[in-house]
């Protein structure tokens, strides 16, 4: 029986056509069966619709079910005739070949003559076909990371072309095998490397074949802790080894891989030991020849090690082992420079090693380039053939330059080794200008006897590692900085033996490559009743301390052209000198050829002194350099230092006439102006003298920084 469904589109019209009806036989006096009407076709409506809907999914499975089924008869029709293509294959090559030819002619049974036994179990169209594939797994192991990343290779074998590929715990697109054989495929993992556990990780692939039964292969990996991936070095030390130390278990070679983990294991092949790497990090092992050395030739020796980690790769490293005929002599130095000053007093520290045991070795040294040589000494090699000691320039040869030393046993020459090196020029040594203070300046007897007072001398102008030593207690010290050193010192005899007044000492500077420098001082001793400790007496105030004296230089640079002017120059100033007594004045150029200049001037009533110092010569650039100025006041003597620089004009003259005299009481310049630098005459220094002073006085009551 045919059914009959109706379209949406002629539902909807019949429901319209019974619905008009309805409406049209309302009245307006009659609202209650208006209502009752419309609700009864709103249902017929709802009712025909669901109707329609089950009609029409009926009708889609049918269709379904129709088309599974002519699919079904279609691909069991093509095995058929797949099979009788096959079979008629097999009996065309039997007639071609003449076998049973008789009985091929002879008509076939009919069905109805055979017996459900008789059946032919090699007939293809009586087997039953089915498919034949295997799962290989790439790696038995894998970390989530790399799961999660890089995925899982696996390959499926036995296919046939069009064989469908599906999978299940893991994922990978649908695939067709392309052809028969094998098909490889990359699964996946969708969610987050978090989410797996370590453990076994089980999936399927699903084989789907037309006709066939499907088939499904299990497979499984496990699930580990992410590895690092081995990326290590492997070095060889001594560079070169002899075949007996090299059989020898004692010695051999040390053999160092780099960036291994704990848990690796490292085999090499001259031992075939495994070892197990106990920390992160290098790992360094003996490794020896474990058999005679006389089977072991000169040149290098391969050497492999294979690094073991659990997840990974095995790595195999590659070295060599380089092995020598015999051990050479070889000498080395602690240095291959050194100055000609500390090659003659501290000398050149030789080792060497591979000399005969117990055998004299006798140590030269030979400037390149020249025939001869200078010879040392001799040492003795111990019993490993090592040798020892220390060289030095003899007093005649300190000349800079390029040298070897070598070694040599005179009973066997051959057996001998040099080394190079080179002896330079003295580093320039400043010469020492130094200058000591008294703190305080006066003290008691009793005081001076005190280890816990004494006074305190402050050296200045030393440099690192200059000795120190005084004269008062005969003790030495090294300064440990450039700069000001200080002296506790203290009178080791008996207080009652000093008396009042000066007590003289020295301190004495040593600086290596310079001459010494020795600096005179004094300590005031008082009686107990003249020192500053109480009040006067007659208003009870206690005097004031009188103030030390001070000394600045003005200005501390200028041009040549500047310090070559006599109206301009340097002025040296002193204050808090006692009034009237002598104050020193001094100017000593550094490195330069300008002789120093001197002058002693007297303080005035309020203890201050200047002098004004200036060159002399035309050729004001022979002035260029730096000076160091001193004030002696006293029993301090105080220092300062200027610069003098080339300026705009410090290559020539001055500009100006200064070989008269222009009325400012200044003595007559002497030296420069009577042969100038052409003749090699020394340049001078002229300062005012005692007159330019007295002419001055008035000024004097300046401060320094006025000047």
């Amino acid at each position: 029986m045919k059914k009959l469904i109706l379209a949406p589109a002629v539902a909807l019209a019949f429901t319209g056509l019974v619905a008009a009806p309805v409406a049209a036989a309302e009245t307006p006096s009659s609202s209650t069966q208006s209502d009752s009407t419309a609700a009864k076709a709103e249902q017929i409506k709802k009712e025909k619709a669901e109707k329609l809907a089950k009609e029409e999914a009926e009708q889609k499975k049918a269709d379904e079910e129709k088309a599974a089924k002519d699919k079904a008869e279609q691909e069991k029709k093509d095995a058929a005739k797949k099979a009788a293509d096959k079979k008629e294959a097999a009996n065309k090559a039997d007639a071609e070949s003449g076998d049973d030819a008789k009985d091929a002619k002879k008509p076939a049974p009919k069905d109805h003559d055979k017996g459900e036994d008789s059946k032919d179990p090699e007939d293809p169209q009586n087997e039953v076909e089915k498919i034949d594939a295997q799962l290989k797994v790439a790696t038995s192991s894998v970390s989530a990371e790399d799961l999660a990343s890089d995925g899982l290779r696996v390959t499926v074998t036995g296919l046939e072309k069009g064989d469908k590929l599906t999978t299940s715990g893991l994922t990978v697109p649908a695939t067709t095998a392309a052809a028969d054989g094998k098909e490889s495929l990359t699964l996946g993992y969708s969610g987050d490397a978090e989410d797996l556990k370590e453990g076994t990780k089980n999936f399927s692939v699903k084989v789907q074949r037309a006709g066939v039964a499907a088939q499904s292969l299990s497979g499984s990996t496990t699930i580990v802790e992410a590895q690092t991936a081995i990326d290590s070095d492997l070095t060889v030390n001594p560079d070169e080894i002899t075949a007996e130390d090299l059989t020898d278990p004692d010695k051999g070679i040390q053999a160092t891989i780099t960036n291994l983990e704990e848990g690796d294991t490292v085999t090499d092949d001259l031992t075939d030991k495994p070892r197990t790497v106990d920390a992160d990090g290098d790992f360094t092992f003996g490794v020896y020849y474990d058999g005679p050395a006389e089977t072991l030739k000169e040149g290098p020796i391969p050497l492999t090690a294979t690094v073991q980690r659990d997840g990974e790769e095995p790595e195999t490293l590659n070295g060599e082992i380089n092995l020598a005929d015999e051990a050479e002599p070889q000498i080395s130095l602690d240095t291959d420079e050194i100055s000609a000053h500390d090659f003659y007093e501290k000398g050149l520290k030789v080792t060497g090693e591979g000399f005969i045991p117990e055998s004299t070795v006798e140590l030269r040294t030979q400037p390149d380039g020249s025939p001869g040589t200078f010879f040392h000494g001799e040492v003795t090699a111990d019993a490993e053939g090592k040798i020892s000691g220390t060289v030095q320039a003899p007093d005649d040869i300190r000349k800079p330059g390029a040298y070897t030393l070598s070694a040599t046993d005179p009973d066997d020459e051959s057996n001998s080794a040099d080394v190079a090196f080179t002896v330079t020029e003295d580093d320039a040594v400043d010469p020492i200008d130094a200058s000591l203070k008294v703190d305080p300046k006066k003290i008691t007897a009793e005081d001076l006897s005190n280890k816990d007072k004494g006074v305190t001398v402050t050296v200045s102008g030393v440099k690192k590692g200059d000795k120190i030593t005084d004269s008062l207690t005969g003790g030495s010290e090294t300064a440990d900085a450039d700069g000001d050193y200080t002296l506790h010192l203290y009178y080791q005899g008996n207080p009652d033996s000093l008396e009042e007044g000066k007590v003289p000492f020295t301190v004495t500077i040593d600086r290596e490559g310079t001459e010494s420098q020795t600096l005179n001082g004094n300590i005031n001793v008082v009686a107990e009743d003249n020192e500053d400790d109480g009040d006067d007496g007659d208003n009870g105030d206690t005097p004031e301390a009188p103030a030390e004296a001070s000394f600045s230089v003005s200005p501390k640079t200028l041009e040549a052209a500047d310090f070559a002017n006599d109206k301009k120059g340097v002025t040296l100033a002193v204050e808090d000198c006692e009034p009237g007594a002598d104050v020193h004045f001094a100017v000593t150029p550094k490195g330069i050829q300008v002789t120093a200049y001197e002058n002693t001037v007297k303080a005035d009533d309020e203890g201050k002194a200047s002098v004004s110092v200036f060159g002399t010569s035309a050729n004001v650039s022979a002035y260029v350099g730096s000076y160091t100025a001193s004030a002696t006041c006293g029993d301090d003597t105080m220092k300062e230092s200027f610069t003098v620089t080339a300026g705009a004009d410090g290559g020539g003259s001055d500009g100006h006439d200064n070989d008269g005299n222009d009325g400012s009481s200044q003595l007559p310049r002497t030296g420069a102006d009577l042969g100038g630098l052409a003749s090699g005459a020394i340049l001078l220094l002229v300062g005012g003298a005692a007159i330019a002073m007295t002419g001055r006085r008035k000024k004097v009551g300046q401060s320094p920084s006025d000047f």
